[in-house]
């Protein structure tokens, strides 16, 4: 004996509809996008620079507010950088709202630093260095992205943004973060 089974058609439009076009955020599924965030104008033009082997604020930075305790947090960055004297410049992501720098063990509940690290160098010229960093704040209380910038070599100037003098722009600077459901 055969069993069928069927079921009716689904229609996503129409579910939506009929919760007036919003979804709660509890409800979305995983891997969804809940909202994405990049800073004001202003937080991420100024040319910054450094000479320091240990990692310093380079003042770029953004805000998010998770509006899920269990969410991730996808913070991507490309900056124009560059050094001299065949010189490294390396960048990280630091959480100033938990006081520590955004790792890849995070969830494990161990720190392993370097994993969300990126470098570019060994040349004098202009790059673009990018940044992925993924954190698990644990909380919907608002958190402050900052980026950390340090040179390869001591003596050696890093330079962070393409020009000295860049207003109303980004200064070839790129920053932004996305709020994942979990």
């Amino acid at each position: 004996m055969t069993v069928r089974v069927t079921k009716p058609k689904f229609n996503l439009r129409s579910k939506i509809t009929e919760l007036d076009g919003t979804i709660s955020y509890d409800r979305m599924p995983p891997g969804s996008v809940i909202q994405y965030v990049t800073p004001p104008n202003g937080w991420i033009n100024n040319r910054f620079s450094t000479s320091s082997t240990s990692y310093v604020d380079t003042a770029y930075h953004l805000k998010i507010t998770p509006r899920r305790a269990d969410s991730k947090i996808l913070i991507y960055g490309n900056f124009s950088v560059s050094n001299g004297n065949s010189n490294y410049c390396y960048v990280r992501i630091y959480n100033e709202t938990r006081g520590r720098y955004v790792d890849r063990d995070i969830q494990a509940g161990t720190h392993n630093d370097g994993l969300y690290e990126s470098a570019v160098g060994n040349d004098n010229c202009w790059y673009q260095l990018p940044i992925e960093a993924v954190d698990v704040p644990g909380t919907t209380l608002q958190q402050t992205y900052r980026v950390y910038g340090r040179s390869g070599n001591s003596g050696n100037t890093t330079y962070w943004g393409w020009s000295g003098s860049a207003p109303n722009t980004t200064n070839f600077n790129f920053l932004s973060a996305m709020e994942i459901a979990t």
